[in-house]
């Protein structure tokens, strides 16, 4: 370890060097390579970062420093620019970082308070790359090494590289060991190992200790200089977390069924029917415990995790007794030793002074925006300790005295309280990981789970081994976050997941971990667009997307996290909240003219069809009926499951399906209005959406269509039929129409200007013929309208005698017929004469005119007759 170490102290005092020297923090900006430069111009002013300052600044110094070197002076002006909103100085950014600057509210406090340090604008510029990979990779080895020497099995390792708190850039890295018994170091007593400038190691209490006394810190200058120093710190260090008091949070049984029966026995318990391994009295350590569950000795598994924090739990220690995540229904003290009780439901146990069982319900992030108090585990340590006392003092005042004389100390923290940031914002939490697990649709879908639902996913492969990178499978823990994703051919993020338990043992699968899906997306975030973000160009499933489960950086998930949020809340507004009214079509008011029996016939075809083109002349509701064709489907108003397109003559395959765009780095494909529908109604398969082609005769159908000819067809809609697409990078890379798809064409039958669809695709739809509709519904509508009945009818009438003229044409027919819906816009605001004067004269005459282009006599004529 000592390579690990004396790199580690090299860059420390270089970069202690760069914070303390302004002349040579910017003689080493000047010589930072184009290529960096640029990679960290495109890294801030990604499509995904809205406007925030201080990236910004770095991405504009990065931009002048490809020209010329610069100064303090520099990067004022920049800072003075940002302030005044000046949108022509940052002319070259993305427009949506331009309007996040215009609309950045100007408060009391300067934006650029926290960053008056130039370190900690330009750290990033230098801590990035192979260097922050190597630093993070060895602080690990080093935390791990000496867990090892040490002989600390019950203690884990924590560590924080150069990036330093709230990424504001550190000179300083550092590693903690504390006990697994903590939720994290800060609630420890910590072998402390700083790498400085000038390396220490020894003593550190956690910073929730508020105990400063017995800090211990050493001067080091190797790695067996650290050893040496905790070998003699290791017994005083290992007694002091002993002596310190623990909390715990406690689930009494499923929903809190048998929290009576533990409050009356004054006791808590632990059982697990699938792991029950006796009395673990004389167990001395965890691995010894995974080896008695027959799990690998250094398994992480949820289960003898929690079983071991139970025993080995100090009395004295404080448990909050929990309801789900967010009800604490108790407080108690550990009084007793553990013991095993075999004869009874919950065999392990420990006997419990119970201060109070009244109850406290948290509001979600009304304490440091968490969304949850507790992890959803049976016993496991808490971090908020310290609120819920608070919280239970506040509510409840005689509590006070209770637990004051149980030693129970707490400083009163209240709740929807949020401070300004101080100058040095305090550490960010750290106590969980972010991962990336990829679901095979064809093993299982995530589309078929609801929130709240909890699955497991197997460490080895069908033949027993381990899957890729099987270490991550052992590293997972409770409360991490879990991307889900959905692989070829549906290539999406579907949901948000969290661990509920590491690697343990099933029955029925072998190595499992498992989660519980937190949130589904209504909009799934397709792969292409996180693949194009430069500032995920270096995430690991991008680099080697072969495997089952991927490490993610917090920077990385958020990222992520960002796209999806935005994606969301804006394209997923209408699906989320837009209107979603029941329909039936017996009571709309606005229901199209044709007659029920017809409206469900018509219905009946595109359910066992999925595409039908609805055909007929202009003005006869194809659009209209399209539409409340998916509302009746649907049961109910929901535009967001419908989207709209109209084929013309310059539309194409890559503006339908998919095709390459021209970029500013070169060329990448892109995805169409179908593929994109599609992958939208892959991630809801049990709603249906409904794509509406408006004129879809105009288009090069065999052109626009191109595989999906057959992929359209009512019996190709599955898996089974994936197909690779035309620009398809990859040979998995296929794609199939979910089942749950309904195409609804319309086309004008009066536009001499097309070509007769080809057989090919005339063979994938139904065709349905729409008429004009000229009967008494029609008449009252109008009329309710605030239409005279005298003009009602004279349209009636006279139309449906033009109709019959243009039927009986031999050179024409009823697809080129006068539709009802020209003269459905009357209301009672208008002048009606006026109205109908205009309808005639701008609408029907040209109308007219155009069929009869040979015959223009005959056109004033008809015009004339159905003047009033």
């Amino acid at each position: 370890m000592e390579k690990q170490f004396n790199y580690i102290i090299e860059i420390a005092r270089d970069y202690e060097k760069l914070s303390s020297n302004e002349d040579e923090l910017f003689r080493r900006l000047s010589e930072i390579k184009d290529e960096t430069l640029k990679n960290i111009y495109e890294e801030y002013t990604i499509s995904a970062r809205g406007f925030e300052p201080v990236n910004m600044l770095r991405a504009k110094a990065a931009l002048l420093l490809l020209e010329k070197n610069i100064t303090a002076t520099d990067v004022e002006e920049i800072k003075n620019k940002i302030r005044e909103k000046d949108a022509e100085y940052f002319s070259e950014f993305p427009e949506k970082q331009i309007e996040g600057m215009k609309a950045y509210v100007i408060g009391k406090r300067d934006m650029f308070a926290n960053w008056q340090n130039l370190w900690s604008i330009f750290h990033q510029f230098f801590f990035r790359g192979t260097v922050k990979q190597t630093i993070e990779q060895y602080l690990n080895q080093i935390g791990g090494q000496l867990l090892e020497d040490l002989g600390l099995e019950e203690y884990e390792k924590h560590t924080v590289s150069f990036s330093g708190p709230s990424n504001f850039g550190s000179t300083e890295a550092w590693i903690a060991l504390y006990p697994i018994q903590k939720y994290d170091h800060r609630h420890g007593y910590q072998f402390f190992v700083g790498l400085y400038h000038e390396p220490v190691a020894g003593l550190m209490p956690g910073h929730s200790l508020e105990d400063d006394k017995d800090k211990e810190l050493r001067p080091v200058t190797s790695y067996a200089d650290v050893v040496s120093v905790f070998q003699n710190l290791k017994e005083r260090i290992t007694s002091l977390n002993k002596k310190a008091r623990n909390y715990f949070k406690f689930s009494p049984g499923v929903q809190a069924e048998d929290w009576d029966w533990f409050y009356e026995n004054s006791v808590i318990g632990i059982s697990y029917e699938d792991l029950e391994f006796g009395d673990i009295s004389d167990v001395e350590s965890r691995q010894e415990l995974n080896e008695i569950a027959g799990f690998d000795r250094d398994s992480m598994s949820n289960q003898t995790w929690n079983t071991w924090l139970f025993k080995t739990a100090n009395i004295g220690d404080v448990v909050f007794v929990s309801h789900g995540r967010d009800t604490v229904l108790g407080i108690g003290i550990i009084s007793g030793e553990y013991s095993y009780k075999g004869d009874q439901k919950y065999t392990h146990q420990r006997a419990v002074k119970w201060l109070t069982r009244k109850v406290y319900e948290y509001k979600s992030e009304t304490f440091k925006k968490y969304r949850s108090l507790f992890r959803p585990d049976t016993f496991s340590p808490t971090k908020v300790s310290n609120f819920i006392l608070s919280e239970y003092a506040r509510l409840y005042p005689d509590l006070a005295d209770v637990f004051k004389k149980n030693g129970l100390q707490f400083s009163f923290t209240e709740p929807d309280i949020v401070d300004e940031p101080d100058d040095e914002p305090e550490e960010l939490e750290e106590s969980i990981e972010y991962w990336w697990l990829n679901a095979n649709p064809k093993m299982w879908s995530i589309s078929d789970y609801n929130e709240g639902d909890r699955q497991t996913y197997t460490a080895r492969n069908e033949r027993g081994n381990k899957r890729r990178i099987y270490k991550y499978f052992e590293t997972v823990k409770p409360g991490d976050l879990l991307i889900g994703y959905e692989s070829t051919p549906v290539k999406q993020i579907r949901a948000i997941m969290r661990i509920t338990k590491g690697l343990h043992h099933s029955d029925d699968e072998g190595e499992v971990i498992e989660f519980e899906l937190t949130e589904k997306l209504d909009v799934p975030v397709h792969w292409d667009d996180l693949k194009h973000d430069p500032s995920l160009k270096e995430c690991e499933v991008f680099i080697n997307n072969q495997g089952s489960l991927f490490s993610l950086t917090e920077e990385e998930y958020e990222i992520i996290q960002s796209i999806i949020d935005e994606n969301n809340i804006t394209a997923g507004r209408d699906f989320q909240t837009g209107e979603s009214k029941p329909y039936d079509y017996e009571s709309d008011e606005d229901k199209p003219f044709i007659s029920k029996e017809e409206f469900l016939n018509i219905h009946s075809i595109l359910y066992r069809k999925k595409n039908i083109i609805l055909q007929g002349p202009p003005g006869v509701g194809k659009t209209f009926i399209a539409r409340k064709l998916a509302y009746h489907h649907m049961g109910k108003q929901n535009d967001a499951q419908i989207e709209m397109v109209q084929f013309h003559q310059s539309y194409s395959y890559e503006d339908f399906v998919q095709g390459i765009r021209l970029t500013d780095s070169g060329t990448e494909v892109r995805n169409g209005i179908f593929y994109t529908f599609c992958q939208q109604a892959h991630a809801h398969p049990n709603k249906p959406f409904f794509l509406i082609i408006d004129e879809i005769n105009r288009g090069n159908l065999s052109k626009i269509f191109g595989e999906l000819l057959m992929l359209i067809e009512n019996d190709k809609r599955s898996n089974k039929f994936a197909t690779k697409l035309t620009y398809a990078l990859e040979k998995e890379d296929t794609f199939f129409v979910p089942d749950n798809v309904y195409l609804i064409g319309t086309m004008n039958t009066a536009d001499r200007s097309l070509a007769i669809l080809d057989y090919a695709l005339r063979r994938r739809f139904a065709f349905v013929n729409l008429r004009p509709i000229y009967d008494d519904k029609f008449k009252q509508f109008l009329i309710g309208n605030g239409m005279s009945e005298s003009l009602a009818e004279h349209i009636s009438q006279s139309v449906v005698h033009l109709n019959q003229e243009i039927e009986n044409d031999d050179n024409l027919g009823s697809g080129f017929q006068i539709g009802h819906s020209y003269f459905c816009t009357y209301n009672n605001q208008l002048d009606e004469k006026k109205w109908y004067r205009e309808t005639l004269e701008y609408e029907i005459k040209s109308l007219l005119e155009e069929i009869w282009f040979d015959k223009l006599d005959t056109a004033e004529e008809m015009l004339a007759k159905l003047t009033r």
